[in-house]
């Protein structure tokens, strides 16, 4: 059986070919999570070959199991980003496709991943809208931790250094250079992104926590952002 209609606006992750003249697109979607679809004939030209990233899209599927039909798709809006922006947009489809499993709902990462790519092609606000992505993606998956206090739920301090423990929670640390002292963990609970040293230490922080949960294959998007860095661009 072909299984019921569903629709829902959705954005594409990630395509890869599939069979002789078809692809499968790696959607997130608002309300179904994530879904992957399979878009008969798009190798061949129609109206699914132009089907992008960071275009959003009123979608429509039919089938059951893990790959389903695409049976529409009509676009609603695209987000224009370019170099650095580009590649923090593509380290975000990263992320959700390393961490979200197919059809395994999650409403509020929809509208948060949009606010996240809103905020990317400003350079003052890229960062931090990656780190309250990283931040707010393992909280709705269950992996997240308090920034304002230890494991314990004790008050941090100022001057100590902090990284998220392997049961969750921030466990003390003392090794130079790794996570992030109490004080900047509270500068970014306050939103204050002002300081070169408190951004660092926050993605130390992040990358952490994230680290666990990403298997062992490094991803793309540092790769090409460093090589993006050394041409000047």
């Amino acid at each position: 059986m072909a299984g019921r209609r569903r629709e829902d606006f959705g954005v594409v992750l990630h395509r890869r070919p599939y069979r002789e003249t078809s692809l499968v697109l790696e959607c997130l979607t608002a309300e179904a999570g994530r879904v992957g679809l399979v878009a008969k004939g798009a190798r061949r030209g129609g109206r699914h070959a132009r089907l992008e990233p960071l275009h959003e899209y009123e979608l429509a599927w039919v089938g059951r199991g893990e790959l389903h039909t695409l049976t529409s798709a009509e676009p609603r809006r695209r987000v224009a980003l370019q170099g650095e922006a580009a590649i923090c947009a593509l380290y975000v489809n990263e992320l959700l496709l390393r961490l979200l499993a197919r059809d395994d709902p999650h409403p509020a990462i929809y509208p948060a991943y949009w606010r996240c790519l809103d905020a990317l092609d400003d350079g003052m606000t890229r960062e931090p809208a990656l780190r309250n992505f990283e931040y707010q993606l393992l909280h709705v998956l269950g992996y997240g931790f308090a920034r304002d206090c230890d494991a314990r739920g004790q008050p941090l301090v100022a001057s100590q250094r902090y990284l998220p423990g392997p049961d969750g929670g921030l466990e003390t640390t003392d090794a130079a250079g790794q996570g992030s002292t109490g004080a900047n963990l509270l500068a970014w609970v306050a939103d204050d992104w002002s300081g070169q040293e408190a951004r660092a230490d926050i993605r130390r922080v992040m990358r952490a926590a994230l680290a666990p949960h990403l298997g062992t294959r490094p991803l793309e998007a540092p790769r090409l952002l460093q090589g993006l860095r050394r041409l000047g661009r």
